[in-house]
């Protein structure tokens, strides 16, 4: 089994490593942060493919009301907008627990903090966006940041439950690592994964936002031909030529970690699920033409592009960072002193 032997912290820095991951209320906060901004973004993906963007043609209100009339279009924007100041209050409630009580942890802090001013911000282009009548740019920015969201949010929730923290693992940590000189390139290639992930994704949306989300009616070909014929074809196969990348990169890091030795359970468990999903979301990819773009192909789309994104994101944190454990490798909820990094993920 690969072992990694480095310095934890100790004293006042373990202290705060350890009262976070014993803090139920602040776990909670940032769980709920973490499945509330993916639900959020799954009800943009929604917004997107009923075409109700414009619902609320207002903002902060909705036609004038905080409570409109009930309309279609007006109750799909009015759902996302109110489900979107909700997980906004957890946000608030988690950065205010981080700040009173768990200060002294710097990582946990700031990926707190940060993640209440990036959703402060989305909330503000999400305005601007129906403002402007809902231009493309505007959109691909406004999703683009709520992923954002979902990493910071994803990092302090990480951070909180085992006390992972910064530093780099096996060579680069200045640890000896038997049998695994492929880590550092696992690692590469999961983060390349990652950032291809959300391109992908950014891309898919901008398409449908530009009027190309439907302009090839055939997979895996597009209307028969390998070279786009038009500026909005084109859009849309670069979209699908960025999914390719992703699959033949994303089904090769996981599998490379998978098979890491001394790899954690938690490793090969976010490997299988970054697979499973991947492969997943190819075929939803394929069942939007072969269902002439229905909505519910559109949104679940969408909704896997981020679960997947969120995944691999997990993995390269997995991977990147390094645990906290007390004497004999307990967790951070107990012991105190030095300790080790026994395997890679653990």
């Amino acid at each position: 089994m690969a072992t990694l032997q480095t310095d934890v912290p100790s004293g006042g820095r373990a202290d705060a490593i350890r009262g976070a991951a014993n803090d139920r209320f602040l776990i909670v906060m940032l769980g709920v942060m973490v499945v509330g901004a993916i639900i959020q973004i799954t009800l943009g993906g929604v917004v997107r493919v009923t075409e109700s963007g414009l619902g609320c043609p207002d903002w902060p209100l909705c036609h004038g009301a905080i409570i409109p009339k009930f309309e279609y279009h007006t109750m799909i924007e009015w759902s996302h907008r109110t489900s979107g100041s909700i997980v906004g209050l957890f946000f608030i409630a988690a950065v205010v627990r981080v700040w009173l009580s768990h200060r002294d942890n710097g990582f946990l802090l700031a990926m707190t903090t940060g993640s209440l001013v990036l959703i402060a911000i989305v909330g503000g282009i999400g305005g601007a966006v129906v403002l402007s009548e809902v231009e493309p740019a505007l959109r691909t920015l406004h999703l683009g940041l709520a992923e954002g969201v979902v990493l910071l949010a994803l990092l302090a929730l990480a951070a909180a439950v085992t006390g992972w923290r910064p530093g780099l693992s096996g060579d680069a940590a200045g640890g000896a690592v038997e049998s695994t000189g492929n880590l550092i390139t696992i690692r590469r290639f999961t983060v390349l994964a990652a950032a291809l992930a959300l391109v992908t994704l950014l891309s898919g949306s901008y398409a449908v936002w530009r009027g190309a989300g439907a302009v090839c009616p055939s997979w895996p070909l597009c209307g028969g031909s390998f070279i786009p014929g038009s500026e909005l074809v084109w859009i849309h196969a670069i979209h699908r030529l960025t999914a390719i990348a992703v699959t033949l990169v994303a089904l090769y890091a996981a599998h490379k970690a998978y098979r890491l030795p001394g790899a954690s359970l938690n490793i090969r468990l976010l490997s299988l699920g970054a697979m499973a999903t991947v492969v997943i979301q190819v075929l939803v990819g394929a069942a939007n033409p072969w269902t002439d773009f229905s909505e519910w192909a559109q949104a679940i789309h969408l909704s896997m592009a981020t679960i997947m994104w969120t995944d691999l994101v997990l993995l390269v944190a997995v991977l990147a960072m390094r645990p906290y454990e007390g004497d004999g490798g307990s967790n951070p909820s107990s012991g105190s002193g030095s300790g080790s990094l026994r395997s890679v993920g653990t």
